[in-house]
This record gives structure tokens, sequence and C-alpha cells, in this order.
């Protein structure tokens, strides 16, 4: 069973603000028609299903929540997202998302996890919501989840927004997190980028510590879906997809079965990705790198987010 345990759903104008938006764009962008908009930020949960679950394709798919109205106008109602889950149950599950050094967090979390079966918290992000995931502030939530048995999904990285500041972007900060709350289950999204060595590290080191592949196959230059046609190719796509997959399986005392499955829909494509990892070591020989075991391949797609989320309906 393959379930994509990172994607996207959102609508544009609704749940953007369109001057924060403008903000952060290239000033050009004022004059970009609606529909350059719309191919953007404007991405129903209709078209992942149609384009992805039918036929040989995906089982499941997590939704991951937006919250970061101040730095990038973005704002997914949790209500939102449950009520997109009440629609195809069978088809989705979910994971709310707060500020979590707002007042009400964990409060909110607890009211989604129990009233409307949200399986997870996220997508956090520390860059975009701006704080510490090792501020104290932010430990009812982590406490809460970790009462409540549901993972934190936390993009704990840098983001390339020019307004957005590096300093929260540091997956080290996580260690104190896992230190602190030794039952609580973290994964960390796009396996740490491009911190790779770091979250690596938190991986081996901790029982509890897992991390997605979403988005890696876009930024290593394999999937362009999402990319203008006058970029490139990427021909040596070594650094975001290669390396931190096999360094990550290279580790001499860490587990082999932490890393999960996701696209991060709509800026990757989760049948290519899918593609790209069953084919990775095409990919590999080609290069003269060494080769991935095929039953750690198909423990990524079919079975290590069992691990992670607990989702109705689905036995281990």
């Amino acid at each position: 069973m393959i379930v994509d345990c990172h994607v996207h759903t959102y609508r544009w104008p609704e749940h953007r603000d369109r001057e924060v938006v403008l903000r952060n764009l290239p000033s050009l962008a004022r004059n970009w028609p609606e529909e350059k908009f719309i191919s953007l930020y404007d991405a129903p949960i209709e078209r992942y299903m149609s384009e992805n679950m039918e036929g040989d394709g995906i089982d499941k798919a997590i939704l991951v929540g937006v919250q970061s109205p101040k730095t990038n106008g973005v704002h997914v109602p949790n209500k939102y997202l449950a009520d997109l889950v009440a629609k195809y149950p069978d088809k989705l599950a979910w994971c709310c998302d707060v500020i979590p050094t707002e007042e009400g967090a964990a409060e909110e979390v607890e009211r989604c996890v129990k009233e409307w079966g949200a399986i997870g918290v996220g997508e956090l992000v520390t860059t975009t919501q701006c704080f510490y995931p090792n501020d104290e502030r932010c430990y009812p939530v982590w406490e809460k989840a970790q009462e409540l048995g549901v993972p934190i999904v936390i993009h704990c990285s840098p983001e390339q927004g020019h307004s957005l500041p590096m300093k929260y972007g540091d997956p080290v900060l996580l260690d104190d997190v896992a230190i602190a709350f030794p039952e609580l289950k973290i994964v960390i999204c796009h396996l740490g980028y491009y911190k790779y060595e770091d979250a690596v590290f938190l991986l081996e080191k901790h029982e509890h510590v897992y991390a997605d592949l979403a988005w890696l196959s876009q930024i290593s230059g394999l999937d362009r879906t999402r990319m203008s046609s006058k970029y490139p190719p990427v021909l040596v796509p070594y650094f975001h997809w290669y390396y931190p997959i096999l360094l990550y399986l290279s580790g001499t005392w860490g587990l082999r079965d932490k890393l999960i499955w996701g696209s991060d829909w709509p800026w990757s494509s989760p049948r290519n990705g899918i593609e790209l990892l069953t084919n990775i070591n095409e990919y590999l020989r080609k290069d003269n790198l060494p080769e991935i075991p095929q039953e750690i391949i198909h423990n990524i797609l079919h079975e290590n987010w069992k691990k992670v989320f607990k989702i109705n309906g689905v036995e281990d």
C-alpha cells in the first residue's frame, strides 16, 4: 500500500493574502495575469486524486496544513482539511497545523485530533512561522502530541524566501526536542534540506525521529514538472537525491527503516517521485554509485509510514 505522506491542498484566492504573496515575489509578479497565480497557488485535492489515485496509483494521501499568514500569506484552516477528509475518507487522512508559539495551539491540536480525526501535527515550518523548535513556548504542543500519540511533521530547514530568516531553520535544534520528549514521533521534512548531514545524524541518534523524502525529486532536477522550460536540466542530480538517501543508508549504527515517502504535491509530481524511487538503482549504476537493496526501496514506499502514522481502517 502506497501512502503519500506529504500532500498540500489550497485554493486561490481563498487561502492566500495577495499582498503578502506579492511581497515575497519579484516585482514583475505585480503584472502577472490571474492565470499565473492560479497555476501556482490553486491546488484542489480533486486534481491530485484524479492525477495520482486512479488505476495503479497511490492508495492514500495524508494532507498537511499550511499556516503562515504573516510571512507567506497562506492560511489553510484545519476545518477545511477535516472536511475534505470527511468527504473522501477512503482516500485521505490529515495533519492539523498550528503556530506552536501561539496561545491555544495545544488546545487546537487536541480538538483536531479528538474531534476531527487528525493523525498528526504539521507541516510546521520553522522559518515561515518564525519559531525555534526548542523554544519552550512550543513545548505544550510537543507534549500534547506525545500524549495523543501523533507525530509532528516539521520543516526545520532554511527557506528560499528573501524575507524568511534562516536562523530558525536548523535541524540540530530538534535534538533538544527529541531529548525532552523521547516518545514523541518527529518527521523531518525533506530529509532536512539542505542540512542533510545533521538530519541524518538525528535519525540515527533518536529512536522516534524519522524523515520524509518530499520535494527532493523536484529540487534535484529529476522531476521538472513545476520548473520553467527555460532552465537547463540538472544532469548530475547527486546532492539532493542520491546523496541524502545514500548518506542515511550508509550509517553504521542507525536503523534503515526511518525514511518515508511523500511528494510535496503540488510542488512535485507523485507519480514521477514513485518512478524515480522505484528505479533509483538505474540512475545509481549510471553514475557508478552503490545500489540500494530492493527491500529498502519497497519499505520506503510501502511500509515505513506505518511506524509513524496510524490511519483509521488501515492495519499495520
